[in-house]
């Protein structure tokens, strides 16, 4: 983004961007930054789950795990 306001490209008039992982602040910068919000929190339970089924010799299956779209100012919406 500063790159971006640093060669007087206006967001999102210009250039719409979206971040990824949805950290603490893309809701803080100007404009707010729309991100990709991922459950890592799910990710790392189903992770674990299977990993120890798979030590156990259990068989396993691949989970995908939606993401969500965090609108913010950054998209021009």
């Amino acid at each position: 983004m500063r790159a971006l306001q640093e060669h007087d490209i206006e967001i999102p008039e210009q250039v719409a961007l979206v971040g990824f992982d949805d950290i603490a602040i893309a809701s803080f910068t100007f404009p707010a930054l729309t991100t990709v919000k991922q459950d890592t929190q799910l990710a790392g339970e189903l992770l674990v789950n299977t990993l120890l089924a798979m030590i156990s010799g259990e068989e396993t299956k691949t989970t995908l795990i939606p993401p969500e779209l965090v609108i913010r100012k950054s998209c021009g919406s």
